[in-house]
């Protein structure tokens, strides 16, 4: 709709993520310098973590477009609430391992054989594991047991977990020591500064043919900043539909008013409720990490408990 209406030749705020707009924010540049850094390593862990909406999902793209002409097999798995009891069969998944029937023992023995037919033929075989945050501690271990696979001095797996904030509190555990020692790099991304957020949508606007129509105050930006937070993907939510209210209602020139207009109706239309706080309907995913957090604690709180059943039983 309103692609047409700008000239665009595609929609500049999709959710969907695609490397022509990735934006080289400083946080996300600091981000790419540690995966290829823990590339160079070729063992351990690299961990990355950041808020919902960051652009974890976009570095690992970038990433694994870097490598498509190197001599590096790669893998991804998504780690949804995976356990001991499943994390080695999602593995064996990713790297196209038969995988259903088969014990842990022989989950394990099999990809050991596969990793070192990989190693003889290529530099290095990567594991990406997306989500990593609602991984169990168990299941850490046996990534970090798999880690551990060498031959001749190599190690045959590299591993990188991508997850939210709570994987930094999982992975500062006590029981996570040994995996902590394995780490070879890591790093936190941050949402981008109000320079940056206008920069972000300069950028993007740009990558779609945008010459200046439509335009966009100082007050809108700031505003935009100021309901977003930094955030890259509710800066795109808020920039697809101030362009759809732009379209409907014939603007060119935009400005904080405009910007105010549109986050009360998407306060209307997800609350429903206009005295609601705007971090409501737009932080509902966040609402959903900090459920997840608590949950992390209590399952913390739980297994210390459990130990100290055993040691005064």
């Amino acid at each position: 709709m309103y692609r047409d209406y700008y000239n665009f030749t595609s929609r500049p705020f999709q959710l969907t993520p695609d490397l022509r707009f990735l934006f080289p924010s400083r946080s996300h540049k600091r981000a790419l310098s540690y995966l290829r850094f823990g590339m160079e390593q070729a063992e351990g862990f690299v961990v990355i973590t950041g808020h919902i909406g960051t652009g974890k999902t976009m570095l690992i793209q970038t990433l694994f477009a870097e490598l498509a002409n190197r001599d590096v097999a790669t893998a991804r798995i998504a780690a949804a609430n995976l356990n001991e009891e499943n994390i080695l069969s999602a593995v064996a998944a990713s790297m196209g391992q038969p995988y259903e029937g088969r014990s842990k023992v022989a989950l394990l023995a099999n990809l050991e054989k596969s990793l070192r037919h990989a190693r003889d033929k290529l530099s290095g075989v990567l594991l990406v594991v997306d989500e990593a945050q609602t991984l169990s501690p168990a299941a850490l271990e046996e990534l970090r047991i798999l880690s551990n696979l060498e031959s001749q001095g190599r190690a045959l797996m590299q591993v990188f977990l991508v997850g939210q904030t709570e994987l930094r509190v999982t992975l500062q555990s006590r029981r996570m020591e040994q995996l902590r020692q394995r780490i070879v790099a890591s790093y936190h991304l941050e949402p981008l500064s109000p320079e940056e957020t206008k920069r972000y949508i300069g950028f993007r606007l740009v990558a779609v043919g945008w010459n200046g129509d439509p335009s966009f105050s100082v007050g809108a930006y700031e505003q935009i900043y100021q309901h977003s937070g930094g955030i890259p993907r509710k800066i795109n939510i808020i920039m697809d539909r101030l362009l759809l209210f732009g379209y409907l209602e014939e603007i060119r020139d935009f400005d904080l008013d405009q910007v105010e207009q549109v986050i009360e109706e998407m306060k209307t239309e997800l609350s429903g409720d206009l005295s609601t706080s705007i971090r409501d309907p737009l932080d509902e995913e966040e609402a959903e990490e900090e459920r997840a957090g608590l949950e992390l604690r209590l399952r913390t709180l739980e297994e210390k408990l459990a130990a100290l059943d055993v040691k005064t039983g």
